[in-house]
């Protein structure tokens, strides 16, 4: 809200101003939760202003000459957060002002995830050694591009031996946990699921002949991925419109820190380091896949029905492998 007024018609009722400037503008924001926004976005411009009161009304005084840059400024200002803050009675609703950093249903749902997982090995180990289970679910590249697919999905189930297992449970855990909690739960095990099949796809056309591996490792880089991407996409669109090149780094953090992760993490010496790259990138991909779609706005039945959806891919490629 914008007055134009001369010097003769201030009513102060509160604080007995002088009058610095022979005419003057004065704004007042419909919400008062944005008057004290607004006089940081003037401070921050360095456009000169006073409070002045009419009876319980806070006003901001401005000098005419600038009361064009400070309406433009403020103008700005309410464009880019035309939807904040939201209606009292929607924050409480949505509970965006205590959203927790790991929700309950994505630290168990991962959890219970990995834990079967964690069942199906020592089962495997204890009945096979690993022989024929490994003969027919490892995957293979020559024989994948024969028209194996299945083991895309098969090899994520198996793993070599107890530390290779319990590591892919650790970092799968915790990184699908913060995942799921992004996106939800089923949406979480989806990608996951779909990056590790989708990355060993493309390991199969980027590998060489005689190329064989297993291990979930390729779908938790996938998740890797996905946390990339998302807290990427989110930076950047913060902080669009902002100027300076710090500025403009800083939201690829994520993106960089996990590329490094990988390096880190994904490079040891007898690792799949083809493996992890690829459902590192698919995962990224279907992150940014997640984020267009908005699937964390999905009804629960739909995430329900998404997490069903990743298991019983696992299962359905256990059944071509065993058929």
């Amino acid at each position: 809200m914008l007055q134009d007024d001369d010097e003769n018609s201030v009513e102060n009722n509160n604080v007995e101003l002088p009058l610095l400037f022979p005419r003057y503008a004065e704004f007042r924001p419909d919400d008062e939760r944005r008057f004290m926004p607004w006089l940081a976005v003037l401070a921050s411009r360095r456009i000169p202003y006073r409070v002045v009161y009419r009876g319980d009304e806070a006003w901001i005084r401005v000098p005419l000459r600038r009361a064009e840059a400070a309406s433009l400024e403020l103008m700005t200002y309410e464009e880019r957060n035309r939807d904040w803050p939201p209606p009292e009675g929607e924050m409480r609703s949505s509970g965006s002002t205590q959203k927790a950093f790991v929700s309950d249903a994505s630290f168990a749902s991962f959890m219970l995830f990995f834990a079967v997982l964690f069942r199906f090995f020592l089962w495997v180990e204890n009945h096979d050694g690993l022989g024929e289970w490994n003969r027919l679910g490892v995957w293979d590249r020559d024989l994948v591009l024969k028209g194996e697919w299945w083991r895309n999905l098969t090899a994520l189930t198996l793993h070599s031996d107890a530390p290779h297992m319990f590591s892919n449970m650790f970092w799968g855990f915790g990184l699908g946990s913060l995942v799921g909690t992004e996106v939800g739960v089923g949406a979480g095990l989806l990608g996951m699921v779909l990056s590790g099949f989708l990355g060993n796809w493309l390991m199969a056309f980027l590998g060489v002949s005689g190329h064989r591996s297993l291990g979930a490792s390729t779908m938790v880089f996938g998740l890797l991925g996905l946390l990339a991407a998302l807290h990427t996409w989110r930076g950047v669109t913060l902080i669009r419109g902002h100027r300076g090149s710090l500025v403009r780094v800083i939201p690829w953090t994520p993106l960089i820190a996990s590329v490094a992760m990988m390096s880190l993490y994904g490079a040891a010496p007898g690792t799949d380091v083809l493996g992890h790259a690829c459902g590192f990138a698919l995962g990224v991909i279907i992150g940014l896949a997640w984020r267009i779609m908005k699937v964390w706005t999905l009804t629960r039945g739909t995430q329900f029905l998404l997490g069903l959806l990743s298991i019983l891919l696992l299962v359905l490629g256990w059944v071509y492998a065993l058929a």
